[in-house]
């Protein structure tokens, strides 16, 4: 959808197993070196307008939460648009994780089944951690040969979706698919069996999972082009038909000879760049309490010479209970001003009600999470205030 770096959301609203900033965090930064940019998505609600300018979107193992059928109409014509779907599931599938990811997925032609994978004989230690070697040739599986699947459940693949990586045949169930993806509009999906394939400690460990992780983004992005699955036949077969290549696929907009540290290099400029906007944040919010700490130095000067008739040298320094009310007095200003802004919203959601731009469906939903906000707020600065109450008595 957009030049340049591409953009990954990992969505944090249908309390996914797979986060950026624990499962999934290495993930995270092997994307980074590899010049995506990659955010949470934490929009209550999965909107076309919230999805707007991301190449690619990533709902990793939602966990007793299920999408409404305004998200998925939302998430379908994003992959209509040209956007990427990433969907991950878990041992059980919908079933065991009391999600709906299925009712999105099959419009792909895929479907997350009840099932839990074992291998006795190709496994990485235990059976629940299945070594998956039947890996159909294809861009997203070049430069690999086995992939950890950990935990994973099964797929149905029907109509036009296509098969990637399957069980072995001494397998439970046996080969059976555990990746598959597909092309829908002008975007692609992918789905797989276990979101563990890309966490942390788990499936990433090995360098097979980490190679795969970039090529299947890479995919999913509309780096490399796509070949039809009669391509993939042919290529098995030996044959060669218009536009097949020896790997299936190809790079096509990927340099081969981009050179790996300067990427590096431009990476950690971009968060660098980050890391300084809100260092500056925190420099003048110090800034704010230093002046604040002159003027009372001043202040109690000026008086104590008045009163003495001399100058005494005053506290540079508040003592550990004053510095903890004022710190406590910066909280409570600044939750206060975080309630004005909900109940803007609010009032704003409320007129969009009035004028019939918005669904009682969505009406209500979006009332709740802001009153639900609003009394989490409320409770937070009664808290804060009975805290700074007690410092004050101590000071």
């Amino acid at each position: 959808m957009s030049a340049g770096r591409k953009k990954v959301l990992f969505d944090q609203t249908q309390n996914d197993r797979g986060r950026i900033d624990s499962t999934y965090s290495q993930l995270a930064q092997v994307l980074r070196d590899n010049d995506f940019d990659v955010e949470p998505y934490t929009d209550f609600m999965i909107l076309p307008k919230t999805l707007a300018g991301s190449d690619v979107f990533v709902l990793a193992c939602p966990n007793s939460s299920k999408l409404r059928p305004a998200e998925m109409d939302a998430l379908r014509k994003y992959v209509l648009d040209g956007g990427g779907l990433m969907l991950l599931s878990l041992s059980g599938g919908d079933r065991g994780l009391m999600n709906n990811m299925s009712q999105l997925s099959k419009t792909f032609g895929i479907e997350f089944e009840n099932t839990a994978v074992k291998d006795e004989r190709n496994n990485d230690g235990m059976p629940t951690m299945p070594i998956i070697t039947n890996i159909v040739g294809h861009v997203v599986t070049e430069n690999i040969s086995e992939l950890l699947v950990p935990a994973a459940c099964t797929l149905r693949v029907s109509g036009g979706a296509m098969t990637i990586a399957s069980t072995s045949s001494q397998a439970e169930p046996p080969a059976a698919p555990i990746i598959a993806i597909a092309e829908h509009g002008k975007g692609r999906v992918m789905c797989i069996g276990s979101y563990e394939v890309f966490r942390r400690g788990g499936g990433l460990k090995k360098d097979d999972n980490r190679v795969f992780a970039v090529n299947a983004f890479r995919w999913l992005a509309a780096i490399t082009r796509s070949v039809k699955p009669s391509e993939v036949a042919a290529a098995q077969e030996g044959k060669t038909t218009p536009g097949t290549v020896a790997a299936v696929e190809q790079r096509t907009t990927v340099p081969a000879d981009i050179d790996f540290t300067l990427k590096r290099l431009v990476n950690a400029v971009f968060d660098l760049q980050k890391d300084i906007e809100k260092l500056t944040k925190k420099i003048e919010s110090s800034g704010e309490r230093i002046e604040a700490l002159r003027s009372q130095f001043q202040e109690f000067a000026e008086k104590t010479q008045q009163q003495l008739g001399l100058m005494v040298p005053a506290k540079q320094f508040r003592t550990e209970e004053e510095d903890r009310v004022a710190a406590l007095s910066a909280e409570i200003q600044g939750l206060e001003k975080e309630i004005s802004s909900v109940q803007q919203l609010r009032d704003h959601v409320e007129k969009k009600r009035a004028s019939g731009t918005m669904s009682q469906e969505t009406y209500e939903e979006q009332i709740k999470k802001l009153d639900e906000k609003m009394a989490s707020l409320t409770k937070t600065i009664e808290k804060k205030k009975a805290e700074r109450a007690k410092s004050q008595t101590l000071a």
